[in-house]
């Protein structure tokens, strides 16, 4: 794997011509040992053979190779078995992939949940709910580390029972956003991160839309959670259809401009998440149901806590609303949202605005 370490690291080398020579039967240590001649044989260009000879002069393969081994960074190449074989079967694989943690099973589902960074409160409860029921039925749950849905996506399989994969646009020893750090930990001790880039290269907004083919190849089918009408994760959605995986997405009210991708991905075909339930059955997972229809009597709330709850919505509302829709005195108002809080039938999103929960 040094050779192919050190294959990986050439600046200026196309990773479509070395796939066409690991085709072809070429190894990278055969890369590394051939004379120039046999270079251009293998048809890289003047200076591509400039950048391959120079890079051995330069790169000790052993020290290189142990350095990263004792940063704890794992690497694969195509060359090897243990490469991710969902991944190797798209048309265009990233050669190598440094990881952190481990790498996804191959004989396990995989559906990857992606969305905007600027979500809404019932786009993040929607997903977390997902991603945790998922986690619970053996699906392992891949997304991308972004601000948003992303990750409300590993937040939730974090709950579960399963590992979740983070796919980064950056090298794999950087946090990007550095505001997910915790998550980052978290993931790398139930699951792994991973990337096609080395470590220390910064994120780039060049650097994402390519990592989103990884994320798609990853996996099963791909779930869009909320998205703009021109939006990163739509991008990642496109690259499911080329790989042939299946396309999901959340619907949403057509007067909001978080769900115009998600509607459009609907009006071309894509599956419709209108329940936990449904959605794993599609995934052919024996499902328990975990939610339930909400039974306001079974759970005993009492009238004014039910007036409270039947007038919140999956969308912020604030007290003052609350106050005028109930017609209930302000004070009662505060102790009944702080009793319902409590229970987890609402929650408070940012002071003093509430969103209703979905019931477990």
């Amino acid at each position: 794997m040094k050779y192919a370490y050190w294959l990986s690291n050439i600046r200026g080398i196309s990773k479509r011509k070395v796939r066409c020579l690991l085709q072809q039967g070429y190894h990278a240590i055969q890369i590394y040992e051939a004379s120039e001649k046999e270079l251009a044989l293998m048809q890289f260009t003047e200076e591509e053979q400039t950048n391959i000879i120079e890079s051995k002069k330069n790169w000790d393969v052993n020290k290189e190779w142990f350095s990263l081994m004792e940063k704890g960074i794992g690497f694969v190449s195509l060359e090897q078995e243990e490469y991710p074989k969902k991944l190797r079967m798209i048309s265009n694989p990233p050669y190598s992939l440094y990881y952190i943690g481990k790498l996804p099973e191959n004989n396990q589902k995989s559906v990857a949940i992606v969305g905007a960074r600027t979500q809404s409160a019932y786009g993040s409860e929607v997903t977390e709910m997902l991603a945790k029921a998922l986690s619970n039925h053996g699906v392992q749950v891949i997304s991308g580390l972004a601000k948003g849905i992303d990750g409300d996506a590993h937040k939730g399989a974090l709950q579960g029972s399963s590992d979740t994969f983070a796919v980064l646009g950056c090298g794999i020893d950087i946090c990007y956003p550095k505001a997910h750090k915790y998550l980052y930990d978290k993931i790398v001790e139930k699951g792994g991160v991973l990337s096609e880039y080395p470590p220390q290269v910064p994120p780039k907004s060049t650097l994402f839309p390519t990592r989103n083919r990884i994320i798609s190849g990853l996996s099963d089918c791909v779930v869009v959670m909320e998205a703009r009408e021109k939006s990163g994760s739509l991008i990642t959605a496109d690259f499911a259809i080329e790989q042939g995986r299946d396309v999901y997405a959340l619907p949403g009210r057509i007067t909001d401009p978080l769900s115009a991708g998600c509607n459009r991905l609907i009006k071309q075909g894509a599956g419709i998440v209108q329940n936990v339930e449904d959605f794993i059955a599609d995934l052919d997972i024996i499902y328990k149901t975990e939610y339930t229809q909400l039974d306001f009597y079974k759970n005993l709330l009492e009238k004014d806590e039910l007036l409270v709850y039947s007038v919140t919505d999956f969308c912020p509302i604030s007290l003052g609303m609350l106050i005028e829709k109930t017609n209930l005195p302000f004070q009662k108002v505060i102790e009944i949202t702080s009793k319902l809080e409590q229970k987890g039938w609402i929650k408070e999103v940012f002071p003093n605005y509430y969103i209703k929960t979905i019931q477990k």
